[in-house]
């Protein structure tokens, strides 16, 4: 039972481990791409955020027990206080990461897509207005990813691409179907 109980904590650890240092590389990405914001919005926290909050606090106290009144083995200590500081740190800064338009990419719902890896651009109009793009900057190469845009926000968001279009620094593909462009009707870009 001990060894379970070890084998668990050691991938909890590993498992939060790779969580911390994702969230933390992305929030560093943010701070610096955020001065070059052009259209951004703050994302709604989700409607789990107070039960993750709660559930870092616990970690918190569960860590403090643990060492000072328990002596629980340092690794049991070590995997609760990885969880800890992603509920109660990772966690909240990575809803601080503004979505949409920068001078060198796009903030997409997954991550920071520069515009040179933008391959296609898609509007998808449901309930809510979603830019698909389609890019090669993905860990297994082409990366499909979406952004919700604002209602509001959608004519600035359509302008912004359109002048990034304009300028070159973005550049995405305009044959659809293997069609080369004299074959391929009119249509509209962004």
């Amino acid at each position: 039972m001990e060894n379970v109980l070890g084998l668990a904590f050691v991938s909890l650890g590993a498992l939060f481990t790779v969580w911390n240092a994702v969230g933390l590389s992305r929030y560093l990405k943010f701070r610096r791409v955020a001065r070059s914001a052009e259209l951004t919005w703050a994302v709604p926290r989700p409607w789990f955020y107070g039960m993750c909050l709660g559930i870092g606090f616990f970690m918190v106290s569960l860590t403090v027990l643990s060492i000072f009144v328990l002596r629980r083995p340092l690794l049991a200590t070590l995997a609760q206080a990885l969880m800890a500081l992603y509920y109660t740190v990772v966690f909240p800064l990575t809803l601080r990461i503004q979505r949409g338009f920068y001078r060198t990419g796009i903030w997409l719902d997954r991550g920071f897509v520069p515009y040179k890896a933008v391959r296609r651009l898609n509007w998808r109009e449901t309930p809510e207005i979603l830019l698909m793009v389609d890019s090669d900057h993905s860990w297994l190469g082409e990366g499909h990813q979406s952004l919700k845009v604002p209602g509001e926000r959608f004519g600035e968001a359509r302008r912004i691409l359109a002048s990034h279009i304009e300028d070159q620094t973005l550049s995405v593909e305009t044959h659809i179907l293997g069609l080369s462009e004299v074959d391929q009707p009119a249509q509209e870009q962004v």
